[in-house]
């Protein structure tokens, strides 16, 4: 099946370009943090599906229609590494993770990212491997450097979209041999990859992992490269990285409009589990009780190809929290939470993600 998959995306991309009228929906989540707090609860609910469960609640956010996007941020493989928890963490997830993604409703990820290695490239290379076996796209990990470079390119109503995902930074070395992470300290080499891309796509996103863990606004330095890669090709920009949401923006692009999400923030993790609603005495740097760690979004961006360059119509997000009760961790809709925490989390995250887009619940 795999060697099926690949001969279909080799004609795909060797097809001359189709520059698509219509439309097409990016829903795009952050990132996918397996600590052991949600790899037991995943164990906890396995007779309800483990990691099916864990991100069910999200299922009907995310219709066939759209393309959905998350930033898998831990290896698909514990034999490496033993996973541990620590400062950073040590990452690796059962790979029936890949799954529950794909039984939830997401398309394509990103493992372009800090934690790509945690279970060495071998590692990487079986995380690949699950993603493929459950209908998964992936981008940013490839059997070789160039390989991790390429676009996954999906097709929408006709409108091709390729994903190009790279990170500024690793944790762990390799440790063996096996697959390769799209690495690109000063972002550079992402350049040559989103002109590759656009060579073969109607809309090009970029996922990139960059900054630091709880930095709540982009810096200067993040501007200059972002307006480097719109000019380059990128119509969309997916940060991942802090672990919290950043704004939300619309820019001027060559091709018409363009989004950036700086920080998309965390779709599932164990982070702030131990924040206490009502508590503002919590530092928004403590990973432990902050709680915009738990707050998350799905961001909708329609992007829309015209004879007067591609459109942006709807910017939109479906604000979410992570449930973090005793061995319950678990990702959700921000309007299945109680009262008053809704109300709260709500304002927080349209704070963070800013005017550029609408809340939808």
């Amino acid at each position: 099946m795999r060697a099926a998959r690949a001969i279909a995306l080799a004609a795909l991309l060797a097809a001359p370009t189709v520059r698509a009228q219509g439309a097409v929906t990016l829903i795009a989540g952050g990132d996918v943090v397996i600590h052991r707090r949600v790899a037991a609860s995943a164990a906890a609910h396995g007779d309800a599906g483990g990691y099916a469960w864990v991100l069910d609640p999200l299922r009907d956010e995310l219709p066939a229609a759209a393309l959905a996007f998350a930033n898998l941020e831990t290896p698909l493989t514990e034999r490496f590494r033993r996973p541990a928890n620590g400062t950073p963490p040590l990452l690796g997830a059962d790979p029936s993770l890949a799954a529950g993604l794909a039984a939830a409703g997401f398309d394509l990820v990103s493992v372009a990212n800090n934690h790509a290695l945690d279970q060495t490239a071998a590692g990487l290379a079986e995380t690949l491997a699950a993603l493929a076996a459950a209908g998964l796209s992936a981008a940013g990990g490839g059997p070789s450097p160039a390989d991790a470079e390429r676009p996954a390119v999906l097709v929408r109503d006709g409108v091709r979209v390729a994903l190009v995902a790279f990170t500024d930074r690793v944790n762990a070395g390799p440790g063996s041999r096996g697959a390769s992470v799209a690495l690109s300290p000063d972002g550079a080499r992402v350049v040559a990859a989103l002109r590759a891309a656009r060579a073969v796509a109607d809309v090009v996103a970029l996922s990139i992992h960059w900054s630091r863990d709880f930095t709540y606004a982009p810096t200067a330095a993040q501007r200059r490269l972002a307006r480097r890669w719109i000019d380059a090709g990128a119509d969309v920009i997916l940060g991942t990285g802090p672990h919290v949401l950043q704004p939300v923006e619309r820019l001027a692009s060559p091709r018409g409009e363009a989004v950036v999400a700086w920080s998309l923030g965390n779709l599932v993790s164990n982070q702030g589990f131990r924040h206490v609603p009502d508590d503002r005495s919590a530092p928004r740097a403590d990973p432990e009780r902050c709680p915009f760690a738990r707050d998350g979004a799905l961001l909708r961006v329609t992007l829309a190809r015209r004879p007067g360059g591609l459109r942006v119509p709807t910017l939109e997000a479906v604000p979410l929290w992570t449930q973090n009760d005793h061995d319950t961790v678990r990702a959700m809709p921000l309007r299945a939470a109680p009262e008053p925490l809704r109300s709260a989390r709500r304002a927080a995250i349209a704070a963070a993600l800013g005017p550029a887009v609408t809340l939808v619940d």
